[in-house]
């Protein structure tokens, strides 16, 4: 699979290259490189074609689009409420734009700000703040609720820039959002003054809340933690030493909402609409609203959103009777993501989400025929479907062909992990292979086990004995695998240069491997029609 010939491809990097250009150049790097690029497009744009020309001219379009994009994103408002972050208390009226997040003794939410009140004066401001509120011991305070109008009294801040290099730089983290200034108080001087407006947002929100509260009543505590983190993406209700884990064996993408989630809506929804007989483009438009709402209810992160636009483009193709091109389906999603939010590339969960799927959409399908051509022939010679070796053989296939997903996983994102966590994990491989069809089984049996409750109690309670099994299989795997001191190497982190390096020679090795393996392929069916 040539992702150079994919004709979003060239127009993606320019989009990026902008993107960099516009965050990373100072000052007194700008004036030579602006200089030494335009001779130089020029002296090329003299010397091609006319088509070429054009194709050119489109390409710099495409990046001076980026450098633009930066620019208007990173634009703070005139009114904007980090204006006023100068450390002293003031009282905020806004809207909670966020599902408020529990830290041990505090919570932490998005404020959509609408006034300020100072010591001096009363004014109307706009943008967004990051609150975090201390709980008090007083039993009687209420959590506030997506979509609320509150009056918060704290102190507003700009937080500080990272001081270490390399460690994480939360000020650039909140800016990727366009938040810029950070609200602490206590939950004691919230005060809530109206309801949520009943949108999308707040149903999708509303339908989080009851499900995992569900689950937690259907589960015990970390099993059903465990159920939520791989249901909903959300890990942080897990303790640390079982985050750490999961991130010490190369388990912790099993708990980000991904594609694999998108999978399972598709594949269960689909087929009871199948089985009902709906008309195909009323499915597929009914899957493309089940998707994006559960987007919206997982929080709307980046490999959710990648997985969503994918899917999306993938069924709104076959509605269109085109058929659909997977590598251009990512191409297109990142480009949706960075046109929204352009400081999203450099968003760590951007970039291993990314260059996880690309890598298994260029390493498997020159791993996957081998598998094919090696278990297919073994598995037809089983003469029945209950033949037990018929069994083994289709379960070895599975298990072999999980390694092979795990192993293009690791070739795109060791660099990227090494980068931003200083460690690879050296079972990382073994680890995803075996908790592959865990997780699959586990999603199964959790939404059996939530559909069986709304029928009754009784009817549920099997089914969470069979989903507690199998999630303390996974944590006794996870905990074993990533327990040891060798189960992952700290390293330095490389530098950009070396994985830009790294992933154009990965990029140059699998397309010279593809061409020669269609050639072969050509070679072998051109000797099979002469003969």
């Amino acid at each position: 699979m040539n992702l150079c010939r994919r004709p979003l491809f060239p127009f993606a990097v320019a989009f990026i290259a902008g993107i960099i250009c516009a965050t990373s150049m100072v000052s007194r790097v700008v004036t030579p490189c602006t200089v030494v690029l335009t001779i130089a497009f020029v002296g090329y744009f003299l010397c091609l074609r006319n088509s070429s020309r054009l194709f050119l001219l489109l390409l710099v379009s495409v990046f001076v689009a980026g450098v633009l994009r930066v620019i208007t994103y990173q634009q703070v408002s005139p009114n904007d409420v980090s204006r006023f972050a100068e450390g002293k208390s003031v009282l905020i009226t806004g809207r909670i734009a966020s599902d408020p997040e529990a830290f041990g003794d505090r919570i932490r939410f998005v404020l959509a700000c609408e006034g300020i009140g100072t010591y001096e004066r009363q004014c109307i401001v706009s943008g967004n703040a990051m609150t975090t509120l201390f709980l008090s011991d007083d039993a009687r305070y209420k959590i506030p609720c997506y979509g609320e109008v509150v009056r918060v009294r704290g102190r507003l801040r700009i937080p500080h820039f990272s001081t270490n290099p390399g460690s994480f730089d939360y000020k650039a983290y909140l800016a990727r959002k366009r938040i810029y200034c950070t609200l602490v108080g206590g939950i004691d001087d919230l005060s809530v003054l109206s309801g949520p407006r009943r949108n999308l947002v707040w149903v999708a929100t509303k339908a989080r809340s009851l499900l995992e509260s569900r689950t937690l009543a259907l589960f015990p505590p970390l099993e059903g933690k465990l159920i939520l983190g791989i249901l909903l993406g959300n890990y942080a209700l897990l303790p640390p030493e079982t985050q750490a884990a999961f991130m010490k064996s190369g388990t912790m993408h099993l708990l980000a909402a991904s594609g694999f989630n998108c999978g399972i809506i598709v594949g269960i929804f689909g087929y009871l609409m199948y089985k009902l007989t709906t008309p195909r483009t009323v499915r597929h438009l009914l899957l493309i609203a089940l998707l994006w709402m559960f987007a919206i209810m997982v929080g709307a992160g980046p490999s959710i959103v990648r997985a969503t636009v994918m899917v999306s483009a993938f069924l709104a193709a076959y509605l269109l009777w085109r058929f659909p091109d997977l590598p251009n389906l990512v191409l297109f999603a990142a480009l949706v993501i960075l046109g929204i939010n352009p400081l999203a590339l450099f968003d760590v969960g951007f970039q291993l989400s990314f260059t996880a799927v690309l890598a298994i959409m260029l390493v498997m399908p020159l791993v996957n025929p081998w598998i094919q051509t090696f278990f297919s022939p073994l598995i037809a010679t089983s003469q029945t479907a209950l033949n037990p070796h018929r069994w083994i053989l289709s379960a070895s296939r599975c298990i072999a062909t999980a390694v092979a997903l795990s192993v293009a996983s690791t070739i795109g994102t060791w660099p990227i992990t090494a980068h931003y966590f200083n460690y690879v994990s050296v079972v990382a491989v073994f680890a995803n292979a075996i908790t592959a069809l865990l997780v699959v089984l586990l999603t199964g049996v959790g939404l059996a086990t939530l559909a069986a409750s709304v029928l009754s109690p009784v009817i549920a309670y099997p089914f969470s004995l069979v989903g507690k099994m199998l999630a303390d299989l996974m944590l006794a795997v996870v905990m074993d695998l990533g327990s040891h001191s060798w189960s992952c190497i700290s390293v330095r982190s490389p530098s950009w240069a070396f994985m830009f390096l790294y992933y154009a020679l990965v990029l140059w090795v699998l397309t010279h491997v593809s061409k020669n393996d269609s050639a072969i392929k050509g070679t072998t069916d051109a000797a099979t029609a002469k003969y």
